[in-house]
């Protein structure tokens, strides 16, 4: 699973999501060498939260 700490957001052009293969990929994570769009970095950040117990 990816962690949503890993990844920053950055302002170049990185190419497209790596998860959906849909939308520009705005935060990227070099440990894991993936590139997201911004809905999926919000999806792991829900799901993280989810699994702490945060609302």
């Amino acid at each position: 699973m990816l962690d949503p700490g890993e990844f920053e957001r950055v302002k170049t052009e990185i190419g497209r999501c790596d998860i959906r293969n849909r939308g520009k990929a705005m935060n990227r994570s070099r440990e894991a060498r993936a590139n997201i769009c911004e809905n999926c970095y919000a999806r792991l950040v829900r799901e993280r939260n989810g699994q702490e117990g945060v609302r």
